[in-house]
């Protein structure tokens, strides 16, 4: 098969507003302290080409996820459902609009970027080489918690708790140890590799202002580093639920951190890559749809009794746009005035009586034995186990925020209605899901399926 890799830089300006950590934080960028990339691969077969792009960004709404399709699809040739839209998922990134109150959209930067993704996109196609492929599943332990189910959160141990390497989750059983490496080579020589690990990449708090990749990112460098000339493209698993073990200090130990486990996690990934064995890739399929799926049944009414229940909140008297007052974790000002914007996206989108209800996307690659199962969305830990009993590949990796974003919660979570399930929602602008847990592996395991 014959694959080419390359990247681009996507950087933004210093003062660009951050994504992440909470509403209303107005975490402007004051230092680059890795530039931010778009990497991408193209794989062709006969008459067949696929480009996967990643970006090291927290997600990509899917109207930007559209355009970034389309405009690639023009600079290279091809069809926009060929191209296949991942992000790192890192909070050190610009937001880039669909979510409401985590950093303002700079709308210069938006503008600019389909257009720096595509030369990713071009170099790639240009770089177009015969390649083996080589495969490894290897153990990562002690990066990832449960922030669900673990004993203590991700932030209360004592940070040299959390980065002793022999630490180990509270419940290792709700998370994913297992790093996937899926390596390229040309020559006898690393050209590009895919890795695969369910963590949220969130080293870093509301405190922290610098631009980075977060530890995932940050070991893509490095293993570009250690093999000039290579491009390692991350991919995010089910991490829903998965937190690293530090997240939300402050500075100094924020840094610490993402200095410990981007070590750690690059250690992990270059013994995945000494692991690899030749893997037969020959024949690759890609396939790419939108799903609608249930969401509660919200009348138009109920919406607005909600509104002016909330807009009375913030009229009383003594009323401060302190985004902390209030009663935490989820009734604070900040979240309250998410909640508020929310509800006003979701009347705005009523058609009379009918709900709105935008479509989610799904998007599918396989290369061999290997296929890629992408939703939309942050996928929960839990949900991941179907899919992989059900797929009729070796080798099946779900991935998680494939242009789009918000969560796909388990049926737990659901019935807490807090963060992930009722509140996520409205801070992407929609009602909140039915039966997400239900759905999300039915139309993974649907899409494996159609991958033949």
């Amino acid at each position: 098969m014959i694959a080419g890799f390359a990247q681009s830089d996507i950087t933004p300006r210093l003062g660009v507003q951050l994504v992440g950590y909470g509403p209303y934080r107005n975490r402007a960028a004051r230092k680059i302290t890795a530039p931010l990339s778009a990497r991408a691969m193209a794989v062709t077969q006969g008459k067949r080409r696929t480009v996967l792009i990643n970006l090291d960004l927290c997600f990509t709404p899917l109207m930007l996820a559209r355009k970034i399709r389309e405009v690639v699809a023009q600079r290279i040739g091809g069809k926009p459902e060929d191209i296949f839209v991942t992000v790192t998922h890192t909070h050190s990134g610009p937001t880039v609009g669909g979510i409401v109150g985590w950093g303002e959209t700079d709308a210069m930067y938006l503008e600019t970027l389909p257009s720096r993704i595509a030369a990713a996109a071009e170099q790639a196609i240009k770089a177009l080489v015969e390649v083996e492929w080589r495969y490894a599943e290897v153990p990562c332990e002690g990066i990832a918690i449960n922030r669900e189910t673990d004993k203590g959160g991700w932030m209360f141990d004592p940070i040299e708790v959390r980065l002793d390497p022999k630490f180990r989750p509270a419940r290792p059983q709700d998370t994913d140890p297992t790093l996937r490496v899926l390596a390229a080579y040309t020559q006898g020589k690393l050209f590009g590799v895919l890795h695969h690990f369910g963590c949220h990449a969130v080293v870093g708090s509301e405190q922290t202002f610098d631009v980075h990749g977060d530890f995932v990112g940050l070991a893509s460098r490095a293993i570009e580093r250690a093999y000039p000339g290579a491009t390692a493209i991350f991919l995010p698993g089910a991490m829903g639920d998965i937190n690293p073990p530090v997240v939300h200090r402050a500075p100094v130990e924020t840094k610490r951190g993402l200095r410990v486990l981007t070590q750690k996690y690059t250690a992990v990934l270059k013994r995945g890559l000494q692991a690899a064995q030749p893997i037969k890739v020959d024949s690759m399929q890609g396939l790419q749809r939108e799903v609608k799926f249930a969401r509660k049944p919200w009348t138009k009414a109920w919406v607005q009794k909600r509104i002016k229940e909330l807009e009375k909140l913030f009229s009383a008297p003594g009323i401060t746009d302190d985004t902390k007052v209030g009663t935490p974790p989820l009734q604070t000002n900040g979240l309250n005035m998410a909640r508020l914007e929310g509800l006003r996206r979701v009347l705005a989108g009523f058609q009379g009586s009918q709900g709105p209800n935008p479509p989610v996307a799904v998007q599918g690659l396989r290369l061999g034995p290997v296929a890629l199962l992408g939703v939309g969305l942050e996928v929960f830990h839990s949900l991941q186990a179907p899919v992989l009993q059900h797929s009729p590949h070796p080798h099946t990796w779900v991935v998680s925020l494939v242009g789009g974003a918000g969560y796909a919660p388990d049926q737990a979570a659901c019935a807490k209605q807090g963060y992930t399930d009722d509140l996520v929602p409205l801070i992407v602008g929609e009602r909140p899901y039915a039966k997400i847990y239900e759905e999300v592996p039915r139309e993974l395991i649907k899409l494996a399926r159609a991958l033949k």
